[in-house]
């Protein structure tokens, strides 16, 4: 059975909402994998009037604020959270 290197993707914005990439182990090494997410310098104004620069991650044409390492998952554990065969296929 396959098994990948599963990252939870932060949307921009107040949600709390979420995009998940998995990349398969065969293919990618984790540092390989993460290197798919470019940092891009970003800056965002405070209530104070002051600008503040923080890190953001461009993948696929996203933004996102935070990326986080979910660790190895196997290929049926990503079929139960929504991903399909033909998907999981085509990476």
């Amino acid at each position: 059975m396959r098994q990948y290197h599963m990252f939870s993707a932060k949307r921009m914005g107040w949600e709390q909402s979420y995009d998940y990439y998995p990349f398969p182990t065969d293919k990618y090494t984790k540092e390989e994998a993460l290197s798919h997410f470019t940092p891009v310098k970003k800056e965002t104004l405070k209530n104070n009037n002051r600008w503040y620069e923080y890190t953001a991650y461009e993948y696929q044409g996203e933004t996102y604020y935070e990326i986080i390492y979910d660790g190895i998952y196997d290929e049926d554990n990503l079929i139960s959270r929504g991903f399909t065969k033909r998907e999981l296929d085509q990476i």
